[in-house]
Order: structure tokens, then C-alpha cells, then sequence
């Protein structure tokens, strides 16, 4: 039997990266001023180099933009953060994600409407981080599973429940289906996952369940590709997490005769999928 690759049909960018990434290279193309990101663009150290290459600089503070273009990345930013940007004189770039923006004005809803907001997700992601500014910080409780969880939390009247965009959706079920299982008096639920990265790791999965070994392509940085990895190796070891075809002779893999499974993160473009696909054919 020959080496047999599947490649999952839902694999590579999700609508809300590949916009940002057509948006940030036409406004690297004919912008004649300087052109900053506020923060990586998306989570692919390849694709952030490419931008550098083009002249991109990434900044982190807008003392670091005299004067030019700056965009700002698809994970979004804090509440009044693109205010301050144009303050200063520079023209603004907004790439974040409709996906993201959804989950900050779910927060934004539930803050006027006065509930105790639990967001599913990592407190340390610039998506979260963002999210937490559309409300009184100290009415907020960030999660990474029902484990977290405090017991004063119970005690609220008013519960609103959000995820990031990019988690395991059974981590946030656990989650809801514990405030279910207490007796909070109101609870309301907003599913703020993105439908592109709950199909990803879906077929991942399944896929992963029926190969020999199971390659899981993106930058190690980002948290979507991060978590189908993990999701994957749950069902099959041998998984495997890469960004760049030069990885795959690292692994020291015999492929001979085996069925190999391919999948990647939403902030992986085709063309490092197909660098890597071929990379693996001649493995």
C-alpha cells in the first residue's frame, strides 16, 4: 500500500483571518507611508515576517507610530484603543475579526444589561483581553474550564456566559452546564465560538481518529491550531504540530505506507499547507 494523505476539507483560514490578510497586504501595496501592525496581524510568525519583509513593523505601543498607517490585528483590541490611535494623527486600519466584535458586544450587552459576565477562554489572549474592556472588570471572571470556577461566582443573581471564539466548544458546555446545574436565579448564555473553528476541530477529530499519524499545521503561538493539536492527540499520539515544511524531516517519522492526516488552523494560508503537503510526499 502506498502513503495515503487526508487533507481535511475545512483546513487553513477562516473568513475573518483571510479578510484581515487581503486587507493588510493592499494596504501595505499602495500605501506610500509608513505601515504598522498593533500587534501580529494574526497568530503565523510566517506570515508575520512576510508583512515585515513588505515593510510591516509591529508595534505594541503607539509611541512607536510617528506618523503613517497602523492596523490593528484581527484578535482586536481594548475599548478605546483605535480613539487614541487617531488621536495621534494616524490613519487606522481596523482588521478585527466580525466573529471577535461579536464577543465584545456580547459583553458590552450583558455589562449595560448589569450580569456578572464568566468568559470562557484564556485570560492572557489579546482577544480576551479586548473583551474585558467593554465591561467593569470587577463584574468579570475569565475561565479556562469549569475547574476554575469559584464558588462565590454561584452567589450571583445574574449570569452571563460568553467563550472566546477560538475554545473547545466542550469546554464551554461544561462550563454553562455547571451554572445549569446550580441555582443561579438568571442566567443568559451567548455561544461566541466561531462556527469555522468548531467544524475544524470536528473533522479534525474524526479524521484523527481513523490515520496513522496526524499532522496539525500553524505557529505554535496560535491558540485555534494549539487546540485542535490537543484535541487530535486526545484520539491519536501521533500527532504531530507544525508551521513550516522544514519540520517534517525533524519528526523523524517513517511514512512509508501509511495514512497521514492534514489539518490547520485558521491563521495557516494555503500556501504553507502546500509546502508542507508536498514535504510530505517526498517524506
Amino acid at each position: 500500500m502506498s502513503k495515503k494523505i487526508i487533507l481535511a476539507e475545512t483546513a487553513g483560514v477562516c473568513f475573518g483571518v483571510e479578510r484581515a490578510l487581503k486587507k493588510s497586504y493592499e494596504v501595505t501595496d499602495k500605501s506610500e507611508e509608513d505601515v504598522y501592525s498593533f500587534g501580529p496581524i494574526i497568530h503565523n510568525p510566517q506570515v508575520v515576517r512576510h508583512l515585515e519583509e513588505k515593510g510591516v513593523k509591529v508595534i505594541d505601543k503607539f509611541e512607536d507610530a510617528p506618523s503613517g498607517t497602523v492596523m490593528i490585528r484581527a484578535h482586536g483590541v481594548p475599548l478605546g484603543t483605535l480613539s487614541v490611535a487617531k488621536e495621534r494623527g494616524l490613519n487606522v486600519v481596523d482588521l478585527t475579526c466580525p466573529i471577535v466584535k461579536k464577543l465584545q458586544h456580547s459583553v458590552k450587552r450583558l455589562a449595560e444589561e448589569a450580569y456578572f459576565i464568566v468568559i470562557v477562554g484564556d485570560k492572557n489572549h489579546p482577544e480576551i483581553i479586548g473583551a474585558i474592556s467593554y465591561a467593569d472588570p470587577e463584574n468579570v471572571m475569565v475561565v479556562d474550564s469549569k475547574s476554575e470556577l469559584e464558588d462565590q461566582v454561584f452567589l450571583k443573581k445574574r449570569v452571563g456566559i460568553v467563550a472566546q471564539t477560538t475554545i473547545a466548544f466542550d469546554r464551554f458546555r461544561e462550563v454553562v452546564e455547571e451554572f445549569l446545574q446550580r441555582s443561579v436565579e438568571e442566567i443568559k448564555i451567548f455561544n461566541t465560538i466561531c462556527d469555522d473553528i468548531f467544524n475544524k476541530q470536528r473533522e479534525a477529530v474524526e479524521i484523527a481518529k481513523s490515520v496513522d499519524v496526524m499532522i496539525v499545521i500553524g505557529g505554535k503561538n496560535s491558540s485555534n491550531t494549539t487546540k485542535i493539536a490537543k484535541l487530535c492527540h486526545e484520539v491519536n499520539p501521533n500527532t504531530y504540530q507544525i508551521e513550516t515544511a522544514d519540520e517534517v524531516p525533524s519528526l523523524g517519522l517513517d511514512l512509508n505506507e501509511k495514512t497521514i492526516g492534514v489539518t490547520a488552523g485558521a491563521s495557516t494560508p494555503s500556501w504553507i499547507i502546500e509546502e508542507i503537503l508536498n514535504g510530505l510526499e517526498k517524506a
